[in-house]
Formats: structure tokens, sequence, C-alpha cells
């Protein structure tokens, strides 16, 4: 993974305003998968229900705990470290990722839910 990964939008990656995920989190779309790729204490700080943690770099881990999947939506603190994982996920095999425009930051600005 190089820099370029964390500006870059790789071809194929769709940027989701927050609502959009909300919409998708509330009505329980179970062909969505939302993966959170913060660190343990951000996400133990507050995180989106029904997402699961795999922190950046550990893209390995999900492909072999989830297979390769549709439907991925990444989060992270401001966007830049779930495009840089967009771009290794596609890379990887992935075909339709997604991520959430301005991270949880953007969320919380919002004022959209979050568990703890």
């Amino acid at each position: 993974m190089g820099i370029y990964d964390f500006f870059k939008n790789p071809k194929g990656l769709v940027e989701l305003p927050p609502e959009k995920v909300k919409e998708i989190v509330e009505n329980g779309k179970k062909d969505y998968i939302l993966i959170d790729v913060r660190t343990n204490w951000e996400y133990n700080k507050g995180h989106i229900k029904g997402s699961l943690l795999y922190t950046l770099g550990n893209e390995d881990k999900l492909i072999k705990k989830l297979g390769i999947k549709d439907n991925v939506i990444l989060i992270c603190k401001t966007g830049h470290r779930s495009r840089a994982a967009a771009n290794r996920l596609i890379r990887m095999g992935f075909n339709k990722v997604y991520h959430i425009k301005g991270g949880m930051d953007n969320w919380r600005k919002k004022g959209l839910p979050e568990e703890k």
C-alpha cells in the first residue's frame, strides 16, 4: 500500500453520503457488509451499529474471514484510510466497494447514531 492509495479513488469506488449508509443499516440490508478500518481505540470510542472492525492493513484477514464479497462499505475517521483499504480490496478482486464520504467525522457532524 502506497501513499497514493490514501488520496486517489480507485476505479469502481463509490462514495456514499452518511445518510445513505444510515438508511442501509436501519433497513438491515444483509447484502452489505460495513467494515470499520480505524484503530481499536477509535472504534471503541464510537462506531456505527453493525460495523465490523478490521484495521487498515488487515485486508488479508478480512478476505480469510469473509471471502471476497460485493457491497462492502468502508468507514474510517475522515475517508483517507477507507480509500486506501478500498484500493487494496479492489486490487484483490472485490467488485462493489463503497466508502462513507468524510468518514466518522462527517457521520458525527450529521448527528447520526453510533454505539460505544
